[in-house]
């Protein structure tokens, strides 16, 4: 087996610069469709057989093109699946990992509006779990109904860390301006061109409001790490193991620094209280467990100045989440039909349904000053209803959860949607630069 990686490395080389070859690889032989997937060797074939040893040459060769593809397309997610949606036809989908890929406003709409069922999957491929993502955070688990285990973890990181009610929690809000100024002595507006330092700031905002501590440069490096190491969680495993698991063993050291940083300040009691929350059945134990997984549990966040609604719409924070299809259905790939079994993984692209051009005109521009009110928009020529009309452009564009005008219509949205632009005032006034906040 191991004899075909080299032309392996070679083919999906080609397939990652070749729209048409990358379609081929994926789908097999969709000029003919009378011999199965499987017999021809295609992606979509292993991903629906488990991925046996034998088809693992036509998985190798994948994975490997679509690093290319993502290379080639200068590193950047959204142009990467605006490539993969022309090279498998620019229908209202496209295959990408172990998946389908839903890129229209109404069907991302309509999954963030349903209670999802989810699995251990990221980016629409199988995830690490447990060596890379801790078991049971909230991204895999499937929020179908009051009683379910998403909705008792959520609701108990919401009310013992970020209770908007709570008078600690205002304070923190209050005193967030001048902690922040203190820590950016001689702000100049270029400092926001500086990363690093964002993010460190960003990392301290985000803990100060959970547990009320103003964490040191060197305490907040480590929150840091979340960030700086976001690239790896979006790899394959097979990407892990040629690399030698180093991109895996640095987010296993990231995760003992984490619960060790909760130690060190005392925070033990706040996780606790959490798991206390919990039904008797979802209770963690260890409850290290639960401090582990709450690394990715962070708050969920949302924007609410136009500046920063527009910002998300035309370059969102999570391009795209994964979700498994709760029934069998037939989807459209380079002109012909194919069959999408129950449980498959399907992705939904915000990064495009924010493109829509029957939402927002002329999409590709950045303008916060979008129409104040939705007359006169259609979607795919048909007049929108009676309550989209009222909306203005960019309370319709969609987060990583629902969208923004619409909240409550997401069962999935988080409640502390406001906590970004709460954290983004402080950050952006202490650059001197911006004297109003809504």
């Amino acid at each position: 087996m191991w004899l075909t990686l080299p032309i392996s490395c070679v083919q999906g080389i080609i397939g990652g610069l070749c729209q048409f070859f990358m379609a081929f690889f994926v789908l097999g032989c969709y000029c003919c469709q009378c011999i199965p997937q499987w017999l021809c060797c295609s992606s979509m074939g292993s991903a629906e057989c488990g991925r046996p040893c034998i088809l693992a040459p036509a998985w190798w060769r994948y994975v490997i093109g679509g690093l290319t593809a993502l290379i080639a397309q200068s590193r950047s997610r959204l142009a990467l699946f605006i490539w993969e949606w022309k090279a498998f036809g620019n229908g209202d989908h496209f295959w990408h990992g172990e998946g389908f890929w839903s890129v229209t406003y109404k069907e991302c709409s309509d999954i963030m509006k349903s209670n999802q069922r989810r699995s251990s999957s990221f980016a629409c491929i199988q995830a690490c779990v447990p060596d890379l993502f801790a078991t049971n955070i909230l991204l895999f688990l499937s929020n179908n109904g009051p009683d379910s285990e998403w909705a008792y973890l959520r609701s108990a990181l919401h009310s013992t860390l970020l209770d908007h009610g709570c008078r600690d929690y205002i304070d923190r809000q209050k005193k967030l301006r001048s902690l922040v100024a203190n820590d950016w002595p001689n702000p100049k507006i270029s400092d926001l061109s500086d990363i690093d330092k964002i993010r460190l700031t960003v990392s301290k905002c985000v803990f100060y409001m959970m547990f009320g501590i103003w964490f040191s440069k060197e305490d907040a490096e480590i929150l840091k790490g979340w960030r700086d190491m976001a690239v790896y969680f979006v790899l394959p495993r097979l990407v892990h193991r040629f690399l030698f698991n180093f991109g895996i063993c640095r987010v296993q050291g990231l995760r003992v620094k984490t619960v060790g940083l909760i130690e060190k300040h005392g925070l033990e009691s706040f996780i606790m209280d959490i798991n206390e929350k919990l039904p008797e059945k979802y209770r963690r134990t260890p409850i290290v467990k639960l401090c582990d997984e709450m690394m990715v549990n962070r708050a969920e966040q949302g924007l609410e100045w136009v500046v920063f609604r527009e910002s998300c719409r035309i370059d969102p924070p999570v391009t795209s989440a994964t979700n498994v299809s709760k029934e069998e259905r037939v989807i459209k790939l380079r002109g012909r039909d194919y069959t999408m079994s129950e449980n498959t993984l399907n992705q939904y692209v915000l990064s495009m349904a924010n493109r829509d051009p029957s939402i927002f005109p002329n999409p590709d521009v950045f303008d916060p000053s979008r129409k104040e009110n939705g007359a006169g928009l259609r979607v795919r020529h048909r007049q929108i209803d009676d309550a989209a009309r009222v909306r203005t452009e960019l309370s319709q564009a969609l987060t990583w959860n629902g969208a923004f005008g619409t909240p409550d219509e997401a069962p999935r949205y988080g409640r502390n949607w406001t906590l970004s632009v709460k954290m983004g005032g402080p950050v952006s006034k202490a650059t001197g630069r911006l004297t109003s906040w809504n």
